[in-house]
C-alpha cells in the first residue's frame, strides 16, 4: 500500500499533541506487516527547528517539505484562519500540477484544513484524519459565526468527497456521523509509548499536582484559568497542595496565574521526571482536544489522573477504575483533598490505568488500526466503511 500522507506541519519536535499523534502513528506503521509505503509531504514551520533534527528516513519511505507562503485573497476571505496560516504555494503546485498520482494508491489528509489544496478531481481514494472536530472546537471556543460557518462548509465538502474519515474517539465519530449520515468514521484513539513511559519507582512529592500541555493553546489556558480558583479553595483545606505547570510558550494569561502554590517549568526536554514526582496529573479541560495523549502518558507512567469528562473523552478508560473523573467543575476541591488524603488508592487506580493503556492505547496497535482503515478504504473506496 502506497500512501501520499499530507500534513500541515512537520511532526517534530514533539511539543504538541497533534505532532505527537502523527509522529507515533507513523512510527507505529513501520512495525505493521505489511508495512505501508508512506510518502510524507508537510508544510514547513517557519520557526527554526530545535535539535535533535527530524529524521524522516526512520519513519517514512519519502519525505518532502513545502515552505509556507501568503494565502491568496480568495482563500483569506473564505477559509478559517488555520487554512491561511498553513498555506503553501509549493504544496498547492505539487498537488495540482506536479503530483505523480500513479505513484500512490491512497491519499491521507492529516488535517481537514488541507482540503482546499486538493485538486477538484482527485484520482485516488481519500481518507481525512480529524485530530479534533474543528466545527465543534470553534463553536466551543465561542469563535465568530463566520469562522464556524467556514469550518462547517469545509467539513461538508470533506464528507461529500469521501466517506472515509479517521477520528480520535467514539464520541467524535457519533457527532460526525449524526451530521453526515452517509459516513461511518473509523476510530483510532490516542495512545502512549508504553515502553518509554513506565513507573520509575520514585516517591512523589506530597501534594504536587501536574498540568502538562502547550501553554499558548486556548483550551489549555481556559482550563487553567478555571482550575486555579478551585485549587486555591482546596489549598485552604490542605496547604500541601500545589500545582506545577509544565509546557512551552506560556501565554501572558498563564504567567498571571503563577505564585501562591503555582509554579511554571518551561521547555523541559523530558516530562517523565515530572510525572514521577507528581501526586497526580490534572486535566481540567472544558473544551475538547489537547489533553488525551498526556492522560495516556501519565497513566502509562503510573501517575494518577484527575480529569474532567471532556478531557477523558475518546479513551477506553473507566472512571473510578482507571482514573478519577471530576464531573462537576466545582467538585475539584473535594477531589484534590481526597487525593492527598488517600494517595495509595490513587496510585492503585493509576496502575490499573496503565494496564488498560498497554492493552488498548499502545501506539503500534493504534497504527495497525489506521493501516486497516486505509485497507478498507482501498477495498471499498466509495462505500460505507465498516466500524472497528
Amino acid at each position: 500500500m502506497r500512501v501520499l500522507f499530507l500534513s500541515p506541519v512537520v511532526p517534530w519536535p514533539l511539543h504538541s499533541g497533534g505532532r505527537i499523534r502523527t509522529y507515533e502513528l507513523l512510527r507505529g506503521l513501520t512495525q505493521t506487516d505489511p508495512r505501508p509505503q508512506v510518502h510524507l509531504h508537510c508544510v514547513l514551520d517557519p520557526e527554526p527547528q530545535q535539535e535533535p533534527r527530524f529524521e524522516p528516513e526512520s519513519l517514512v519511505h519519502a519525505f518532502q517539505e513545502h515552505t509556507r507562503s501568503a494565502a491568496p485573497l480568495t482563500l483569506r476571505l473564505n477559509s478559517p484562519p488555520p487554512v491561511r496560516w498553513f498555506h503553501s504555494d509549493s504544496l498547492r503546485r505539487f498537488l495540482n500540477d506536479d503530483a505523480r498520482w500513479e505513484d500512490w494508491d491512497l491519499v491521507h489528509l492529516d488535517e481537514l484544513l488541507l482540503l482546499p489544496y486538493l485538486p477538484p478531481e482527485l484520482p485516488l481514494p481519500l481518507v481525512v484524519h480529524h485530530h479534533k472536530l474543528d466545527v465543534d472546537h470553534a463553536e466551543a471556543l465561542g469563535q465568530k459565526g463566520s469562522i464556524c460557518s467556514r469550518w462547517r462548509q469545509l467539513e461538508q465538502a470533506a464528507c461529500a468527497r469521501t466517506q472515509h474519515h479517521i477520528v480520535c474517539g467514539h464520541e467524535d465519530a457519533q457527532r460526525l456521523a449524526e451530521r453526515h449520515e452517509h459516513i461511518r468514521p473509523h476510530v483510532v484513539p490516542c495512545g502512549a509509548d508504553t515502553h518509554k513511559f513506565q513507573p520509575d519507582g520514585r516517591q512523589p512529592v506530597a501534594g504536587r499536582l501536574l498540568f502538562l500541555g502547550s501553554l499558548d493553546y486556548e483550551p489549555n489556558i481556559r482550563a487553567l484559568e478555571g482550575f486555579v480558583p478551585q485549587l486555591h479553595a482546596a489549598r485552604a483545606r490542605d496547604p500541601r497542595l500545589h500545582l506545577q505547570i509544565v509546557g512551552a510558550r506560556p501565554d501572558s494569561r498563564i504567567l498571571n496565574l503563577l505564585g501562591d502554590g503555582i509554579e511554571l517549568e518551561q521547555n523541559v526536554p523530558d516530562v517523565r521526571p515530572f510525572l514521577g514526582a507528581a501526586e497526580a496529573l490534572v486535566a481540567p479541560l472544558e473544551v475538547g482536544g489537547g489533553s488525551r495523549i498526556k492522560i495516556c502518558e501519565a497513566l502509562a507512567a503510573g501517575c494518577p489522573v484527575l480529569a474532567s469528562p471532556c478531557a477523558a473523552e475518546g479513551l477506553d478508560l473507566v472512571p473510578g477504575e482507571h482514573l478519577i473523573v471530576v464531573s462537576d467543575s466545582n467538585g475539584w476541591p473535594d477531589a484534590l483533598v481526597g487525593l492527598i488524603q488517600a494517595p495509595a488508592t490513587a496510585r492503585a487506580t493509576a496502575l490499573e490505568g496503565r494496564e488498560r493503556i498497554c492493552a488498548q492505547h499502545h501506539w503500534p496497535d493504534l497504527a495497525a488500526r489506521l493501516a486497516a482503515a486505509w485497507g478498507r478504504c482501498l477495498q471499498n473506496p466509495t462505500e460505507k466503511p465498516v466500524p472497528p
